[in-house]
Parts: C-alpha cells; sequence; structure tokens
C-alpha cells in the first residue's frame, strides 16, 4: 500500500462515528451561547451581520440553520473544505446563500505539508528497515516536522488573508486550537505504532520529543493566531477550549492561558462558563469545555 492511500486511510479513522447524533445535546447549548446576545437585536438587521467559524470541520457541534436566521453571513473556515461540505450536507444547508466555506489554514500548515510530513517519514522507515533505532525515529521525526515549520505563520500579516482586521461581527473558535496537529499527531503515532510492534518487539517509543517540540511552537504561535482573531472581530468572540488543568490538552491549555493574561480589567469583557462535549461515548471519552465569551469594548 502506498504512503498517501495509508494517510487518506488515517484521514478517515480520524472522523467520529456518530458525532452528529451524539453532539445533539452540546450542538444546541453551544448554538445558545452564541446566539444569547443576538436573540435581542433587530431581526431586520440580521442579514447584516457576519459571523465566522474557525476549523469548522463537519459543523457537528453548531446549528447551522439556526445561525442563518441570526447572520446574513456565515463564513465556515477549515483546512479541509470537503470536511466542511459534509457538514452543510448532513445539516440541508449546501445550498444556504448565507453560508460560504472558506478553506485556508490558520498555522500555514496546508492538508498538503501535513500529508508530506507523513509520506516522508513513512519512505524514510521503508528505506531503513530494521536498521532503525528509536533515536532515528524520533531525529527524522522531529527533522521532518521542521521542514514543514518553514510555512508557519510569523506574524499577522500572514494571517491578513484568513482573517482581515474588523472583516466580522464575531467569530467563534470551538475546539480549534487542540486540533491544530491532530492529524499530524495521530499519523505519528500510528507510525510510531507500526514500528514499536514489527521493529522493537513491542517496547513502545516515547512521544515526548516530538510532543514538546509541538509545544513549543504553540506557545509561539497561539498568541498570534488569538491576536489575529480578536482584531478580526468588531463586537465579540467566543472560544470553547478542552478544560482539564491536571492533564492539559495540548493547544487547549495555551489558549485558555492566552485569554486570561488578555484579560486585564477593562480592557474587554471576558465571561466564562462550562459545557460538557460528549465526544466519543463509545469510548467514554468527554470533555469539559470551557467558553472564554469576549465582547469587545
Amino acid at each position: 500500500m502506498k504512503a498517501m492511500n495509508i494517510f487518506e486511510s488515517i484521514k478517515k479513522e480520524f472522523t467520529i462515528p456518530n458525532a452528529y447524533s451524539n453532539w445533539k445535546d452540546y450542538r444546541k447549548a453551544l448554538t445558545d451561547l452564541i446566539l444569547q446576545d443576538e436573540e435581542i437585536c433587530d431581526p431586520s438587521a440580521a442579514k447584516k451581520r457576519s459571523i465566522a467559524v474557525l476549523g469548522a470541520g463537519p459543523c457537528n457541534d453548531l446549528d447551522l440553520k439556526r445561525l442563518t436566521t441570526h447572520f446574513g453571513s456565515i463564513d465556515l473556515i477549515d483546512v479541509d473544505g470537503e470536511s466542511v461540505m459534509d457538514g452543510l450536507i448532513n445539516q440541508g444547508q449546501e445550498h444556504c446563500p448565507n453560508i460560504h466555506i472558506k478553506e485556508g489554514s490558520l498555522t500555514g500548515v496546508s492538508q498538503e505539508l501535513t500529508e508530506r510530513f507523513f509520506n516522508r517519514l513513512y519512505m524514510y522507515l521503508m528505506e531503513k528497515g530494521r536498521a532503525l533505532t528509536k533515536a532515528d525515529f524520533i531525529e527524522r521525526s522531529l527533522m521532518e516536522f521542521r521542514s514543514i515549520e518553514e510555512a508557519l505563520f510569523r506574524n499577522e500579516a500572514d494571517l491578513s488573508n484568513i482573517l482581515p482586521v474588523k472583516s466580522y461581527d464575531m467569530v467563534v473558535a470551538a475546539g480549534l486550537h487542540s486540533q491544530l496537529w491532530s492529524i499530524l499527531s495521530y499519523s505519528w503515532h500510528i507510525l510510531s505504532g507500526n514500528v514499536s510492534e514489527q521493529i522493537f518487539g513491542g517496547d513502545v517509543i516515547d512521544p515526548e520529543p516530538l510532543h514538546d517540540h509541538i509545544r513549543e511552537v504553540d506557545d509561539r504561535l497561539i498568541p498570534l493566531i488569538n491576536e489575529a482573531i480578536l482584531k478580526s472581530s468588531k463586537h465579540r468572540v467566543l472560544f470553547s477550549s478542552e478544560y482539564d488543568p491536571n492533564s492539559p490538552s495540548e493547544g487547549a491549555w495555551q489558549c485558555i492561558k492566552d485569554i486570561r493574561q488578555r484579560f486585564t480589567g477593562g480592557e474587554i469583557e471576558l465571561r466564562e462558563s462550562t459545557l460538557e462535549w460528549p465526544f466519543y461515548p463509545e469510548q467514554r471519552r468527554k470533555y469539559t469545555m470551557l467558553i472564554q465569551d469576549i465582547k469587545m469594548c
């Protein structure tokens, strides 16, 4: 099997089965939060209002039809436009003129570059065979990651095509920050598991060197992304991040801390609340999501 075909299979495995039905209550609660300040608006003004949903994916966590009654323009922004279209079709909104799919990466790293990371690492493993050592695998993994890192956004101007300043009335980033490297990390763990079984007799490869490097990247990148998000909104931004201080989700915790650090008593109005997200009931995986609702002054 070719590396490209394996990567496509991994992407399909990454899809959470029955998410739309399992997330019914969470979808209603999150959509309620988005619309809570919009309900008091003059309905006739709704068609003039705009919203961006970042990392929209298949939109299983949002009621798109309800959003269309409060926003005349809805941009669903994601690196995977096909996944977003699947979500529109699932909710019967594929022909809605208010909704627009905007394909783009908030990190600068495209799907193609993520696939290149996997393919190059896979081919390296094939060429090395049983001569591979754990040190070789980690060193090559970091080298391949650093090669795609060259595409990372470095400043706000790099994000201006996706998030122009004051371009939306509201911006939503729900579960975004923990997903920035999710497919790349997941595909790495698939390779790592196979190598451990086939070459190292089940002896697990320590993932921490890669995780540590991703943390370092997120420490630099997430404040930059958040700055662009905040500046792109005229009135309101809503973040929803996995909240577990004892076992923090990579990316989510950096977002939470960054937003709290920006709240300095008057520059922005920050409201926090929590929702339970039944992420994968069949595997008993659920998250407490911290909602950080920001009203711009």
